[in-house]
């Protein structure tokens, strides 16, 4: 990857609750950023994806025009998906080179940079891969909030108010639920079942969870489902037990002791944690610079 020749280089973090829009010179220098609504590529149509960038386009400063994107998003799970991204960001943004990939390259470059290890998102959904230093060389597929993405926040929003209608919660925690979120059974079903983004809904009771963490069933349904999340996706990785697993995502800065706690008690290493990639990503692409 030889940045040295592009100029301002355009990195885009985009997960589907947010994107973070970032313009950086050739030396790495932040030159804007922005952060807008976010936007999952496997499920947002063709016009939506477009309207998605010109939008950007629109508030981002326009004396620093990119001559590069590289582009990590949710959804990019395929060539096919990566190229549309890359024609629209082309055409909305008129650069001469565009790189899309998946947003889980981005959680490897950003914690990694050229180091092999295990890299994980654990933010609204949840996701990992095997990095050699350069590439992915294995994936568990996370199969979405519906089939998977166990310890994300959306399956912890799923657990909690499944468990809370159906009486499996304990009192107090179902009164001050109830209280702090005014919702009632029939709100979670609508929002679950009849409006868009049911995974964002569910995601965002997890502030919840977090502000009552001391009650001990709060904290055993976090623990578990950071365990479901180990189990179901990360032993399937050889020599696990030899590499460093580092996390990037809010649902892991957030509860970040009780995932050490199960990471150890599963005689697994932990590496590092961070809220975002992006910060992660302008050192990768500055890195990348100073070595062409």
């Amino acid at each position: 990857m030889e940045t040295s020749s592009f100029g301002n280089i355009l990195i885009v973090d985009a997960g589907s609750t947010k994107i973070d829009w970032c313009i950086i010179s050739s030396t790495g220098e932040v030159i804007c950023n922005i952060t807008s609504p976010g936007i999952n590529i496997a499920i947002a149509s063709v016009q939506e994806i477009h309207d998605c960038f010109l939008t950007a386009r629109e508030t981002l400063n326009q004396e620093s025009k990119p001559a590069a994107v590289f582009y990590y998003g949710a959804g990019c799970a395929s060539p096919n998906l990566c190229n549309e991204v890359a024609d629209a960001l082309a055409t909305v943004w008129g650069a001469t080179h565009v790189e899309a990939a998946s947003d889980m390259l981005g959680a490897c470059r950003a914690l990694l940079k050229d180091s092999p290890g295990v890299a994980c998102i654990l933010g609204t959904g949840s996701n990992s891969a095997l990095y050699d230093g350069n590439a992915i060389i294995a994936n568990t597929p996370p199969l979405g909030y519906i089939l998977g993405d166990e310890g994300g926040g959306a399956a912890l929003g799923k657990r909690l108010v499944s468990d809370i209608f159906k009486g499996l919660t304990p009192t107090g925690v179902t009164s001050d639920f109830l209280t702090e979120t005014g919702l009632t059974k029939e709100d979670v079903i609508r929002k679950v079942y009849r409006e868009p983004a049911a995974n964002r809904f569910l995601a965002s009771l997890a502030p919840f969870i977090a502000h009552h963490i001391s009650e001990e069933y709060l904290r055993n349904l976090v623990s578990q489902e950071f365990s479901r999340f180990i189990r179901r996706n990360l032993l399937q990785y050889p020599d696990i037990e030899n590499l460093p697993i580092s996390f990037i995502g809010s649902i892991a800065i957030h509860f970040k002791d009780i995932l050490f706690e199960v990471i150890a008690d599963m005689n697994l290493s932990a590496g590092k944690i961070i809220k975002s990639p992006m910060e992660g990503l302008i050192e990768f692409h500055k890195y990348q610079e100073s070595n062409n």
